[in-house]
């Protein structure tokens, strides 16, 4: 038997030096599939796809559909269509949906189309890319079809604040339209990959495999007690749950941590920092302790520095990648419930709460104690590796193949 041809489609790209845990799993991903398969990778061509779609990492074969230039008078129609339903629609209505200019492009491409139809297996990736499933299907009724849901985005839009009447009745709307499509995608697919078995319940309970992103590769040192009171945030700040929970934590955790550890560093790290978090720390007094480092080359470094890392997020579903990262480093962590979520195992964090004053408590405990959070972090760390290996994250992937 040959090598399995697969078209994988996702609305983002995986390439080295990619800043987001989302796409790190899928540089993981596209690596084992590009060395194990006839891949080919179908994705929206937008500007950002277009500028690392050479870099290493992305698989040889990629085509980028969607917001293609000097297509005569219909091209240029459909596309202006296209972007009017990716904004205005989604935003008014359908936050999940499926982008229409991807859609569009995959109509109107040849390669596109042929690759769908000669795959065996097509692998979806995150839910805007499943709920094309049922055109997939028709496009290819003999190829296995596998969705993997990142996180269940019925429980992320429930999740927003909801501080009006009015953004109550939308994100409700939003929460109960995204159950009823992610119920219909669930029918339609060969195989429901999640990261946790929260999720799996979530979507209702279908036959599924839990896959565990493959966060470490079993390298990483014992973590030492960190000799300086040094916590650490790490998260793609571009995000909007991020962004909030950066400037939550700025506003109601860190002044109360400063009342106990005057000495205490804050470390944001990650790139895709806003300008109002910008402005933010910008605008902090002397003697806040807070650094935005921006993108960072090395993580290991920022991890090793740090005496507890911490996962404030309130918003937002799934395994938070950030804190299954810390627990392989061997960092002891401070969480709240949603930064622990989906994340099964018994005495994993120095402190777990989603009181601002809790968690600052947890914090400083941590920071006067560091050789006691440290002996549990050690326990927990051969675990974390073990459970998000890529050995593991490679065997099961290949179990949905066939």
């Amino acid at each position: 038997m040959g090598r399995p041809r697969v078209v994988l489609i996702s609305m983002y790209v995986g390439h080295e030096g990619v800043p987001h845990a989302g796409g790190r799993y899928l540089l993981e991903l596209q690596r084992l599939l590009d060395a194990e398969t006839d891949l080919t990778m179908l994705t929206v061509g937008n500007r950002l796809n277009r500028e690392v779609a050479t870099r290493p990492g992305v698989p040889r074969r990629t085509l980028l559909l969607g917001h293609e230039t000097g297509r005569g008078v219909v091209g240029k129609v459909l596309n202006r269509l296209a972007l009017v339903a990716d904004t205005t629609w989604r935003h008014r209505r359908d936050p999940g949906m499926a982008s229409a200019a991807f859609l569009v492009g995959l109509l109107r491409s040849r390669d596109a189309r042929a690759a769908v139809r000669a795959a065996d297996v097509i692998d979806l990736q995150y839910s805007e890319s499943i709920r094309l499933v049922r055109l997939l299907r028709r496009l290819n009724p003999r190829a296995r079809i596998t969705g993997t849901f990142h996180d269940v985005m019925s429980q992320s839009f429930s999740r927003e604040p909801q501080d009006t009447p009015e953004d109550r009745a939308y994100w409700q709307g939003v929460a109960a339209r995204s159950r009823r499509h992610e119920a219909a995608m669930v029918r339609r697919l060969d195989e429901v990959l999640v990261f946790s078995e929260k999720d799996a319940e979530l979507l209702g309970g279908p036959p599924h495999t839990v896959v565990h992103p493959p966060l470490s590769d079993g390298s990483e040192p014992r973590h030492p007690a960190a000799a300086r009171p040094v916590v650490v945030v790490v998260s793609y700040l571009a995000r909007d749950e991020n962004d909030k929970a950066a400037l939550w934590t700025l506003a109601h955790v860190w002044p109360r941590v400063l009342e106990q550890r005057p000495d205490a560093e804050l470390r944001l790290v990650g790139g895709g920092a806003t300008d109002r978090l910008r402005e933010r720390v910008a605008a902090l007094p002397p003697g806040s302790g807070v650094v935005l480092t921006g993108f960072v080359d090395d993580l290991d470094a920022e991890y090793a520095a740090a005496a507890v890392a911490l996962v404030p997020v309130l918003q937002g579903a799934g395994v938070k990648f950030k804190t299954v990262e810390a627990l392989c480093h061997g960092v002891p962590v401070v969480t709240t419930t949603v930064g622990a979520e989906g994340i099964d195992g018994g005495d994993l964090y120095a402190g777990l709460a989603d009181d601002p004053e809790a968690l600052a408590d947890a914090l400083v405990a941590v920071l006067g104690a560091p050789a006691d959070a440290q002996a549990r972090s050690d326990r927990v760390q051969g675990w974390a590796q073990g459970t998000y290996g890529r050995d593991r994250f490679e065997e099961t992937i290949r179990g949905t193949w066939g």
